[in-house]
């Protein structure tokens, strides 16, 4: 999967994992995991204002680690690569002062 936010990236396969891996001209690795870019879009949809320096965030961890992994979960991520660091969309937001309230609740209905 190509996200066009990485598209300055060069996409390069790897079969050992659905997530998409890129890779930088200073050769730094990194992959973006399905919930992590779900996560991404659910904050463009609710803070498009403030998405160009949640981007701008991410694209400086890229520059700054060699290898990063972008995950929905860090205590479970779908990608296992060692020696990488893992980043969830809250580690980049929440420094930033960027917040989405999640609205959401269990049922009012018992049983």
């Amino acid at each position: 999967m190509d996200y066009p936010e990485f598209s300055k990236y060069k996409l390069t396969p790897d079969k050992s994992t659905l997530s998409a891996h890129y890779l930088t001209e200073k050769g730094h690795s990194f992959y973006v995991e399905p919930g992590f870019y779900m996560g991404l879009l659910g904050y463009k949809e609710k803070r498009l204002s403030d998405y160009p320096r949640i981007l701008e965030a991410i694209y400086q961890i890229i520059d700054k680690e060699e290898r990063v992994v972008f995950t929905g979960d860090f205590e479970s991520p779908f990608t296992l690569k060692e020696g990488y660091i893992y980043k969830e969309i809250g580690d980049i937001t929440d420094p930033l002062g960027i917040f989405v309230e999640d609205k959401s609740r269990g049922s009012d209905y018992g049983d």
